[in-house]
């Protein structure tokens, strides 16, 4: 497929992953010469109703936002063969997993700042009734920009609407389908509950920090079965057991006690919420500019872009010139982008200012990631890796 055009727009450049799905390339604007990333569903795929609205719904709910923090969708058509596509802008850097792959784990410090990042990206989305359902680190990619490096939310593939304000297509939700990744699923999420609602990302944010801070998941099993009893019954292990000298403010471990809460009313109410808490109990200053982006220490060299891991497997990484983010559209107030070389001393997790609950839930994709479960509800064990 190399070389071919796409819409008479686009010209294939390089494949950059494949999936069960479909697959990522890396392409050029034919009338900009401007890279673009170009995801392409399979033709077997295409013939499956579900699998081909999903793909459409995908790029409506992408599109729906607008934050910096989510990955622009710039482009959504047809290609000469009736196969359906999605252009977006290309992303310099790399994925969470790879930086704690490379670094096991961060500092307080360096994971609030993707705290504060993937909270303004999710207040967006909560705030558009948009639930992503699927909050991991191959889905939080860290993208370099001139001022620094700022954290964008891919893959809106099992998004869930949740206001009246419908998207075109099928709702991939339904009572008993597990959707998500399995060892970031919320309790409801694991039981299979339809109403899941915007605390769900939340739950799967505070496991993702749970990670970033010890190196390791608050909850594994080799079964799904064993692993949805742990997410369902005790809290997971202490992070000061889970990662002793690591530093981590006794602050940080009530609010870890509070994010993984197994019932939604017990968690913290909103994404900023949820962001100005850990702002205080970390010790870091609570206000800062977007710009300020500076201060997330590289794993590696972060000049790579590549598709999240998934049903779009990631392949090959290619670097790519990094493009402006879209400054965010005004609306209600946002979480704090905080800079990790201001920090203040350690506060009371009480200290933080409660906020009213947001309206919904999302944050976008640039790379593709997909259902780790089937519409169908099927879970394949091998999910469990």
């Amino acid at each position: 497929m190399e070389g071919q055009r796409i819409a008479g727009k686009y010209r294939l450049a390089r494949l950059l992953g494949r999936g069960g799905m479909g697959s990522v390339w890396l392409a050029e604007h034919l009338s900009l010469r401007t890279p673009v990333a170009i995801k392409l569903i399979d033709v077997e795929a295409a013939k499956n109703a579900t699998a081909r609205a999903r793909f459409d719904r995908e790029a409506q709910i992408a599109a729906r936002i607008r934050s910096a923090h989510v990955v622009k969708v710039l482009d959504h058509g047809l290609t000469d063969d009736g196969l359906p596509y999605i252009a977006m802008e290309c992303l310099a850097g790399e994925s969470l997993r790879d930086r704690l792959s490379a670094r096991r784990r961060l500092t307080p410090a360096e994971t609030a700042k993707i705290v504060s990042h993937v909270c303004r990206a999710l207040s967006r989305a909560h705030e558009a009734g948009l639930v992503h359902r699927d909050i991991k680190p191959e889905n939080l990619f860290i993208a370099r920009e001139d001022d620094g490096e700022i954290v964008k939310i891919l893959d809106f593939g099992v998004a869930k609407v949740t206001d009246a304000l419908a998207i075109t297509g099928m709702d991939p939700t339904r009572t008993g389908a597990l959707l998500g990744t399995p060892y970031y699923m919320s309790p409801e999420q694991a039981r299979g509950l339809k109403s899941v609602d915007h605390r769900s990302d939340l739950w799967s944010l505070g496991v993702v920090v749970y990670e970033c801070l010890t190196g390791e998941r608050p909850f594994t099993a080799p079964a799904l079965g064993p692993l949805i009893a742990k997410i369902l019954g005790a809290p997971p292990p202490a992070l000061t057991a889970a990662a002793p000298g690591a530093g981590i403010p006794v602050e940080v471990e009530a609010w870890m006690r509070k994010a993984l809460a197994v019932e939604p009313d017990a968690r913290f109410a909103s994404a900023r919420e949820l962001s100005e808490a850990f702002m205080v109990a970390s010790g870091v200053a609570d206000s800062m500019d977007r710009g300020s982006s500076a201060g997330l220490p590289d794993g590696k060299p972060p000049s790579a872009v590549r598709p999240s891991a998934g049903m779009w497997e990631t392949a090959d990484t290619v670097a790519l010139p990094s493009s402006d983010g879209q400054a965010p559209v005004a609306a209600a107030p946002q979480p704090p982008v905080v800079p990790l070389s201001s920090a203040t001393g350690p506060g009371a997790l009480a200290a933080a200012r409660p906020v009213a609950p947001a309206r919904g839930l999302v944050w976008a994709v640039v790379l593709l990631a997909v259902a780790l479960l089937a519409v169908s509800g099927v879970l394949a064990a091998t999910l469990l890796r």
